[in-house]
């Protein structure tokens, strides 16, 4: 009898071993998924951008606009003279105020949750219609996947 019991012990055993392997190529299978989806998503997205950049550069070069790169601006500092040296720190105490902003993934989603469309947001928060799309969708992916 005791024979018979541990013969199912050890069918029973196997089984919900075999299940458990399954199942853990099942999650790993998902996760795979996931990230390729994630991939997919960022490279849709950088190709976007740079077509966004290149209209934008295009755009530029047709309406003559001649714009220097940020490193390339010409400073609007006078010399410090000899006998002037001026302390990078100083702190002004008397006017501290405390203020808090919403980060810009914070105002595109709380725009999108009210309804606006991505143009609608990227114009209101002056960035690029690819960026306003891919905070929504990483926000969505993240939320769907929790």
């Amino acid at each position: 009898m005791t024979s018979i019991l541990i013969f199912l012990s050890l069918c029973l055993h196997v089984v919900t071993l075999s299940i458990i392997y399954k199942l853990f190529k099942q999650v790993q299978s998902l996760q795979q998924d996931n990230a390729r989806e994630v991939t997919e998503l960022l490279e849709q997205s950088l190709q976007d951008i740079k077509q966004e950049n290149r209209e934008l550069e295009h755009t530029l070069a047709a309406t003559g606009n001649d714009t220097k790169p940020a490193g390339e601006k010409e400073s609007s500092k006078q010399p410090e003279t000899e006998g002037e040296t001026k302390n990078p720190y100083t702190p002004e105490t008397d006017s501290v105020t405390d203020e808090t902003a919403l980060s810009l993934e914070a105002k595109i989603l709380q725009l999108h949750d009210k309804g606006f469309s991505i143009e609608e947001i990227a114009r209101q928060h002056n960035c690029g219609h690819t960026e306003a799309e891919l905070i929504i969708k990483m926000n969505q992916k993240a939320y769907n996947n929790t």
